[in-house]
C-alpha cells in the first residue's frame, strides 16, 4: 500500500477529482492510516533495509516488523519463519538452532487452543500488566547494570524482549513475550499499542518514557529446524482503549486477510473462552481450516450456555451438532476487537438467538405476520409504522387487522407499479426515450400515456 500521507494523495486525489484540498486528504489518509495499521499490527511502510539487534532473554522466538522472507544475509545466526497466510512475509524469527527437533506435533488448532489456556493462566498470574515488567527489570537486572539496559533499549536497533511465558507442549512452542522500547519523537510507529511503564517524574522533574510493547503471542511447531510455520497474535487487556466509531464491517475482511490477530480479555474471561478466541482468530485469519473438529469443540466448552439454549430451541441430536450450528453463525467476525472481550460475548449470545430465531421461522412460518403478508421481515417493520402507532415504545395493534391492511396496501403498489410499467411501455411505443418516458410518467397520470407522443411525432 504505500506510505499513507504521501503516495496514496495523488491516488485519491485522482478518485474525488476536482481540486481537492490536498494537505486535508493527507491528513485525513494519515489518521486513516494510523487506524488501520493498529488494528492490523503492521505499518505496511515501503520495502528498506534496517540493521537490528536481538535481545530474546532466552527465548528461541521474536516477533519483527514486516520482514520479506529471503532478505537476511547469510550466516546471521537467524532464521525467518514464513507466515502461513502470505508466504512471501514474515511476523517471526527464530534466533537460536533447534537442538532436538519433535518426532510430530499436535494439530494446529488443537495447539491454538493450549496457547489461549496459557494465556489466560499468564493473565490470572498478573504477567500482562506493567507491573511484571518492571519487577522482572529489578529482579532480572542488577542495579549497575539498569543505565546499561537503558541506553540499549534507547537504541531504536536494540529491540530488547521481556519474557512471559515459554513451555513446549506436544510439539508446539508456545511463548508470550513484550519488548521494551525508549519512546521519542523519532520512535517509528510499526501498528503496536505500547504502555508506559514509569509514573513517578525523575527529580528534574520528567518522566522516564520507558514503554512495553503489546504482549505478543507466539505458536510454531517444532518438528524440523528451522521452523517454517508460526502463529502471531497481539494479546489486548481490557485496559486498552480505542477510538470505537469507525465502520467495522468495511474493515474486517481487510483486517483479517492482512493484519495479524488480536486476542482481547478481561476479568470477566475465562480461560475457555480465551482459547476459543485463539482459535476462531486463527480460523478467521486463515491459520487453520473450517473443517477442524476442534473449532465446535472449542465453541462448546467456550459458550456452554448458549450452545445449550441452541440444543433446547432447535431440538439438535446433541450438544456437538448445537455448537456446530453455533459455529456457523460464527464464520464472519463483525464485531471490532477495540470493544473488547464484552462486546465478542455479546456477539456470541446474538448470534445464539438468531439460530433459535432462523430455526422458528423455518419450523412455523405461518405464525410470523410478514410471512402472511408474502414479504420480508425487514419490510414487514419498515411498513409497520403505516398502520400502527408506538405506545411506550412498543406498538399497539391488532395483527389480524394489520395483516389484513397491510396486503391490501401491497396489492395497491403492485397495481399501480403494473400500470406504471404498461404506461412506459405505451410511451417507448410512440417514440419517447427511456429517460423522457420516466420523466413524462412525473409529471402526469399513467391513463394519459395512450394520447401522449413526443414534439412532432403526433399522428
Amino acid at each position: 500500500m504505500g506510505h499513507w500521507s504521501e503516495d496514496l494523495v495523488d491516488e485519491v486525489a485522482k478518485l474525488v477529482g476536482g481540486s481537492p484540498d490536498r494537505r486535508l486528504l493527507r491528513d485525513t489518509l494519515t489518521q486513516a492510516g494510523r487506524e488501520i495499521e493498529v488494528l492490523s499490527g503492521r505499518s505496511f511502510q515501503s520495502a528498506r533495509r534496517t540493521t537490528s539487534s536481538f535481545e530474546p532473554n532466552g527465548l528461541p522466538l521474536v516477533d519483527v516488523p514486516d520482514l520479506q522472507v529471503g532478505s537476511i544475509e547469510p550466516g546471521a545466526g537467524v532464521w525467518a519463519v514464513p507466515d502461513p497466510v502470505n508466504h512471501q512475509m514474515a511476523t517471526v524469527l527464530q534466533v537460536s538452532p533447534l537442538a532436538y527437533p519433535a518426532p510430530n506435533a499436535a494439530p494446529t488448532a488443537d495447539a491454538l487452543w493450549i496457547a489461549g489456556q496459557l494465556v489466560a493462566e499468564a493473565s490470572r498470574m498478573g504477567r500482562l500488566s506493567a507491573d511484571y515488567i518492571l519487577n522482572w527489570l529489578g529482579t532480572s537486572v542488577a542495579p549497575e547494570q539498569r543505565d546499561e539496559l537503558f541506553r540499549r533499549i534507547m537504541d531504536p536497533a536494540v529491540r530488547f524482549y521481556i519474557p512471559i511465558l515459554g513451555v513446549s507442549v506436544d510439539g508446539w512452542w508456545i511463548q508470550i513475550a513484550r519488548r521494551l522500547i525508549w519512546v521519542t519523537s523519532e520512535t517509528e510507529n510499526d501498528g503496536r499499542l505500547i504502555e508506559l511503564l514509569l509514573k513517578n517524574a525523575t527529580p528534574d522533574g520528567e518522566v522516564p518514557p520507558l514503554a512495553a510493547v503489546e504482549a505478543i503471542l507466539i505458536a510454531a511447531p517444532m518438528t524440523r529446524h528451522p521452523a517454517d510455520w508460526a502463529f502471531t497474535a497481539r494479546i489486548w487487556t481490557d485496559g486498552v482503549q480505542r477510538p470505537i466509531n469507525r465502520p467495522w464491517s468495511r474493515l474486517a475482511k481487510a483486517i483479517h486477510g492482512h493484519g495479524i490477530p488480536t486476542i482481547t480479555l478481561d476479568l470477566n474471561s475465562t480461560p475457555y473462552e480465551i482459547a476459543c478466541q485463539v482459535v476462531l482468530k486463527g480460523y478467521w485469519h486463515g491459520y487453520i481450516r473450517g473443517d477442524e473438529p476442534a473449532l465446535a469443540n472449542a465453541v462448546a466448552m467456550a459458550y456452554p450456555q448458549q450452545v445449550d439454549r441452541i440444543h433446547r430451541g432447535t431440538y439438535a441430536p446433541n450438544r456437538a451438532s448445537a455448537a456446530a450450528t453455533l459455529l456457523e453463525q460464527l464464520i464472519r467476525p463483525v464485531f471490532d476487537p477495540a470493544r473488547g472481550a464484552e462486546a465478542t460475548r455479546r456477539y456470541v449470545r446474538r448470534k445464539a438467538s438468531i439460530a433459535v430465531m432462523q430455526y422458528r421461522k423455518g419450523e412455523a412460518p405461518d405464525r410470523y405476520p410478514w410471512t402472511q403478508v408474502g414479504i420480508s421481515e425487514r419490510r414487514y417493520y419498515k411498513l409497520l409504522p403505516l398502520f400502527a402507532q408506538k405506545v411506550n415504545g412498543r406498538y399497539d395493534y391488532d395483527l389480524d387487522d394489520v395483516v389484513t391492511r397491510m396486503k391490501a396496501h401491497l396489492d395497491r403498489v403492485d397495481d399501480a407499479r403494473d400500470v406504471r410499467a404498461a404506461a412506459l411501455e405505451v410511451l417507448r411505443s410512440h417514440g419517447f426515450g427511456k429517460e423522457a418516458a420516466r420523466k413524462w410518467l412525473q409529471r402526469h397520470q399513467p391513463e394519459e400515456a395512450v394520447n401522449a407522443w413526443p414534439r412532432g411525432r403526433r399522428p
